[in-house]
């Protein structure tokens, strides 16, 4: 049966996080333990609860996911000392968690997924541990580019569904505003907005020449990204079904508020976990 349980580490023993084991019949050898971090402000649940959705479903399929609060988040303490930026800090954080899990488990082989400024801080922590072994990007760093442009302000005044959400938003404007604004907050807080491209790319390539297994979700509620055509337009590499995929769902808000959404992430996820890392032993 499956098991969750609290566990405590970094700095004495600050940091708060829930492991999710599979039943030990069910348990793939070898494979390596999914770490999720913190979406924004969002306590580990994860916004509409996906994170606990998330790790439940990679324990039915037999594998271990820890879900944790970064420092200063959820039920995590503040990390001592001073840090310059919040990543340095996801950076120092994940590590202490990967340290814990390989000390306590024997573990060495993880997979860091992320939401929004989750997806950030986990490109950071992908880049420099190399005990990394895949990741999964859901609408995190991106570029706008020509295409980007030309699909959201002409292509969609050509679609009936604009002039209904415009029609919706004149009239609940207040609603919407108030429900947004958290979500605003988060992002400008945590995610930074002086990226450089080419840093980026380098990076990628990088993470894909050590064989790491990358998978990017994208949804049509994120402002910057418009079509799963804009990521080879951003990066220049083209992506394939085996350790470079990448998946747009047109009709999903930034949070997978609907629970089909949400499922159909999920369901994204698990199914790619299992076909990158089933034969792990």
């Amino acid at each position: 049966m499956m098991k969750e349980t609290v566990c405590q580490f970094g700095p004495k023993e600050g940091l708060i996080g829930i492991l999710t084991t599979p039943d030990q019949d069910k348990a793939v050898k070898g494979a390596p333990i999914a770490i999720v971090i913190n979406a924004g402000i969002v306590h580990r649940i994860g916004p509409f609860r996906l994170h606990v959705h998330m790790a439940r479903l990679l324990a039915d399929q037999g594998f271990t996911t820890l879900r944790m609060d970064l420092s200063g988040l959820g039920d995590s303490h503040v990390r001592p000392g001073k840090l310059r930026q919040s990543d340095e800090r996801a950076v120092l954080d994940v590590s202490d968690a990967i340290d814990y899990l390989k000390e306590t488990f024997g573990h060495d082989r993880f997979v860091i997924l992320g939401l929004c400024s989750g997806a950030f801080n986990a490109h950071q922590v992908a880049v420099q541990d190399d005990r990394v072994v895949g990741a999964v990007f859901m609408d995190g760093i991106v570029f706008r580019t020509v295409g980007f442009y030309f699909r959201h302000f002409v292509l969609r005044f050509l679609r009936p569904r604009f002039w209904r959400n415009s029609f919706k938003r004149r009239f609940f404007a207040g609603a919407a505003n108030d429900e947004t604004a958290g979500e605003t907050l988060a992002e400008s807080e945590f995610f930074g907005d002086d990226l450089d491209r080419d840093e980026v790319v380098q990076d990628l390539k990088g993470m894909l020449d050590r064989g790491m297994k990358l998978l990017f979700l994208y949804t049509d509620g994120y402002d910057d990204i418009c079509g799963r055509s804009q990521f080879k337009e951003m990066y220049g590499l083209q992506p394939d079904d085996g350790q470079l995929q990448v998946e747009y769902y047109p009709k999903s808000e930034h949070t997978f508020r609907l629970i089909e959404n949400r499922s159909a992430a999920c369901g994204r996820i698990v199914n790619w976990f299992g076909s990158q890392f089933a034969r792990s032993v």
